[in-house]
């Protein structure tokens, strides 16, 4: 049986203007090097689960220093998220980020976004649920949904529903990847 923790997120959060990321010149694929490489290489730890997302995340690394480094921190670690799109979440929940305990040594992590945002949003949105993921990768000890209940009860802020969590870091990271995708 799969349990699904989610980590709550408001797309509300992620909005405001501010100056566009400098990109590397270099591309592959045309996404900026390294980012191109890690969104392509079989080892990646940042994955689509179809081909707008993945879209989204190139066009993220073209327009988002923040959003690069987040990918290149994510593919450093010991987890592997897929990121996926969804028509519905709970009534205030835009994305959110899910433990998929297994038994081996792998450990993997389900990012949620709904459909229906416009690609700056998801894209911030991706970022900031990119974030949770470094914190739980941080967190060796999170195999389950219980050790990510706990870590969360430690470093986030308890949402308006049973086990929904955020942190001040993932929401100050979704804002800056949006300042740099409208500026």
């Amino acid at each position: 049986m799969i349990v699904w923790l989610p980590v709550i997120v408001s797309g509300a959060l992620l909005l405001g203007p501010t100056t566009p990321a400098a990109a590397p010149a270099v591309a592959v694929n045309d996404v900026p090097v390294p980012y191109g490489a890690m969104l392509n290489d079989v080892y990646r730890r940042v994955r689509a689960a179809d081909n707008h997302i993945k879209r989204l995340l190139e066009e993220g690394v073209k327009r988002s220093v923040t959003f690069g480094d987040l990918v290149a921190a994510v593919n450093a670690t010991d987890v592997i998220v897929y990121i996926q799109r969804v028509d519905r979440l709970g009534p205030t929940i835009a994305g959110q980020l899910m433990i998929v305990p297994v038994p081996n040594a792998q450990r993997y992590l389900r990012i949620q976004v709904l459909d229906h945002l416009s690609p700056e949003e998801t894209i911030s949105l991706i970022g900031h649920e990119l974030r949770h993921a470094l914190e739980v990768a941080a967190a060796p000890d999170v195999r389950d949904q219980q050790g990510l209940i706990q870590l969360y009860e430690r470093i986030g802020e308890r949402g308006g529903m049973v086990h929904t969590f955020d942190t001040r870091a993932a929401q100050n990271t979704g804002r800056r990847v949006r300042r740099e995708l409208v500026g």
